[in-house]
């Protein structure tokens, strides 16, 4: 091993000036390519949008239990606030009485490796939303990741956000 050593530090001597600033513009790029994965990471947009937006004052979703705990439903019914819009959960088959709009949802989770890590991390690789009104479809939303995406790993609020936003016209309060 100490050979190894020697010899790269003997390498690396004589390495020319040209050589040098090679190596470090290539390690710059590197740097800048890693930190665009990072920022894209933090960003999201919808796969598909059917129907054109709708201004709403309140919406009631329906709980589905396929979908796993966690940050999903909170995120939803935030993303739904920041728009100026109410949201009530409730049961599958008890619908209140009452509701401007019903809007419902599938999610599913899928297990990846981020760029240079080796643990696998859970992220939402599909996101379904429907908003129903008098039991017509108003618009429909679907996120949907591929391995090489790099918005794969962002947050479930930052998917369900850019997904509403597509859905709901903000209303001002």
């Amino acid at each position: 091993m100490r050979r190894f050593a020697i010899a790269l530090i003997a390498c690396l001597g004589m390495l020319s000036g040209c050589t040098w600033t090679l190596i470090t513009a290539a390690d710059a790029a590197g740097s800048m390519v890693q930190a665009g994965m990072t920022v894209a990471s933090k960003f999201s947009s919808p796969t598909f949008v059917t129907g054109a937006p709708t201004s709403l004052q309140s919406v009631c979703i329906e709980l589905n239990q396929t979908v796993a705990p966690g940050d999903f439903l909170p995120s939803l019914q935030l993303a739904l606030q920041r728009r100026g819009v109410s949201s009530m959960v409730y049961n599958p088959g008890t619908s209140p009485p009452g509701c401007e709009a019903m809007l419902v949802y599938s999610a599913t989770t899928t297990w990846g490796e981020r760029a240079f890590s080796e643990s696998p991390v859970a992220y939402l690789s599909a996101i379904d939303l429907t908003l129903l009104r008098q039991g017509q479809v108003i618009v429909t939303a679907r996120y949907e990741t591929g391995n090489l995406n790099t918005d794969r790993f962002a947050s479930a609020k930052q998917k369900v956000d850019a997904l509403i936003a597509k859905m709901v016209v903000a209303r001002t309060l």
